[in-house]
């Protein structure tokens, strides 16, 4: 059994703030600069810090504000926005805190210290879900930090350019929200339309740091959502708490979707997993079986998480125990014995060799289990037991048959797990002869070449006696008449 788990805690389904870009509502900048600092010391007084794991594993910090106590105060700073008398405005609690907050709050306080973001980028775009913004898009605005935020505010300043006639046509910075996340939702923009983004982070203490600006973003043309960009690329990984990891990492761009679908299998398990875009550039896998085959697959999904584009896909086997934690060790699961040899004997028997899987210190025993299932020596199968140091074993075989044995070596680790490796031993009649019969034999033969020898040399013989007397007598008569 694996888990699963690093990606499920930023799932689509999960709630942002958010804002609309209308270009006909300009909010007064130091008016958000003080509501952003009244927030800042609600947050700080009554909120807490928290952490949360992002796509790529990391831990992003950052102030929890959603509670009773924060919300009574943040409608403090929003109430007294209009009242002169604080005696008469009948404020209770952490609203009449909210409301003393907002008095001390100042829209021109100077900068204290650095800001904790380091950038601000439009992560993504896809057609908007809302009903009254039909044929615009919507996307996530993410802030990249570079320190935990603290109980901070963001003031998220916006402009818009269009391209005609050989120049842009650009408007002035329109002030839109104050976000206490540093993912921000985006709503309203329009096709073809470029966008920048300006923040302004603000603590109990006023400003700090600069304002982050993002860089010019277009919006799509085309109404429908983009399949991820390939290839799909992955890093395997090992971490103490996480076991076994791996990085998905795609080419990502603004244009990509704010929400994407994962789907995680090997041989057992199939998960599927929505999740949310945010700052970072991969997705962790977390939790994986050691050795194991896995097959990904990225799609894209659409606002409303119902519509999925085709997917793009990688295989990639993970992590073997052996590369982590060293060859033999407890840690992994037993791996079976290699480089069985099999040596049939003249004498009945036949040795069996093996390399041991790891250092004898770490193996509890050998289980030497063997069974004939072909042939006519067919009986129930025998096992022995071996100590660890054992790397052969002698096995006795049947005299005079033809069998084939199937031979069986499990090693047991120190802590009782155990793993096997098995091969085949075929046994034939001509190599069970026994060892005292070999030298009649080997004079039988000799005596049947030497027969045969001799036999030819007889007829060799005969040939040559009964032919050459009458080639002479020939020769003779010859040589006589000449004379």
């Amino acid at each position: 059994m694996w888990l699963y788990s690093s990606i499920l805690l930023l799932s689509a389904t999960n709630l942002v703030s958010s804002f609309v870009v209308l270009p006909y509502i300009q909010i007064d900048y130091a008016h958000l600069i003080r509501v952003a600092h009244c927030k800042a010391k609600c947050s700080e007084k009554y909120g807490y810090p928290k952490t949360r794991e992002q796509l790529d594993g990391s831990i992003d910090e950052y102030f929890f504000v959603s509670t009773e106590e924060y919300t009574k105060c943040e409608n403090g700073c929003l109430q007294f926005q209009h009242r002169r008398d604080m005696k008469r405005s009948n404020l209770t609690g952490e609203t009449l805190q909210g409301a003393k907050f907002w008095i001390e709050s100042s829209a021109h306080s100077g900068k204290v210290g650095s800001s904790p973001v380091s950038s601000a980028e439009l992560l993504c775009q896809m057609p908007s879900a809302t009903v009254d913004l039909d044929d615009s898009f919507e996307g996530l605005l993410g802030l990249t930090k570079v320190r935990p935020s603290g109980p901070v505010q963001y003031v998220v300043q916006w402009k818009q350019r269009t391209y005609a006639l050989g120049y842009y046509d650009e408007s002035q910075w329109i002030t839109a929200s104050v976000e206490s996340d540093s993912i921000i939702k985006v709503d309203g923009m329009i096709p073809g339309v470029q966008y920048k983004f300006l923040v302004t982070v603000v603590g109990p203490a006023g400003k700090l740091g600069d304002t982050i600006q993002s860089e010019w973003t277009e919006i799509s043309n085309t109404l429908i959502v983009k399949t991820p960009s390939a290839p799909l690329i992955v890093k395997n990984g090992f971490n103490s708490e996480q076991g076994v990891i791996a990085h998905l990492h795609f080419p990502r761009t603004a244009y990509d979707s704010c929400n994407l679908r994962v789907q995680v299998k090997n041989a057992t398990n199939s998960i599927v997993t929505d999740v949310r875009v945010d700052p970072t550039f991969s997705i962790l896998l977390s939790h994986l079986e050691f050795d194991s085959s896995y097959a990904v697959t990225l799609s894209a999904l659409s606002s409303d998480q119902i519509t999925a584009t085709s997917p793009i896909s990688v295989r990639f086997n993970s992590f073997q125990c052996r590369q982590v934690y060293g060859k033999g060790s407890l840690h992994c699961a037993p791996e079976p014995v290699s480089n069985i040899r099999v040596a049939v004997r003249p004498n009945s028997t036949a040795l069996i060799t093996w390399t041991a899987s790891a250092e004898p210190e770490n193996i509890l025993t050998y289980a030497i289990t063997y069974q004939a299932f072909l042939g006519t020596c067919n009986k129930d199968p025998t096992t022995v037991y071996l100590a660890a140091p054992s790397t052969s074993y002698e096995m006795p075989l049947p005299s005079n048959k033809h069998c084939e044995f199937m031979f069986r070596i499990t090693n047991y680790d120190a802590i009782g797990r155990e793993a096997f490796a098995e091969t085949r031993i075929a046994v034939i009649k001509e190599h069970l002869v026994n060892a005292s019969m070999k030298i009649p034999l080997i004079a039988l033969g000799v005596s049947s070449f030497l027969l045969v020898l001799a036999v030819f040399c007889f007829a060799i013989c005969r040939c040559c006696c009964t032919k050459c007397p009458a080639k002479v007598a020939e020769n003779k008569t010859k040589l006589t008449d000449y004379a």
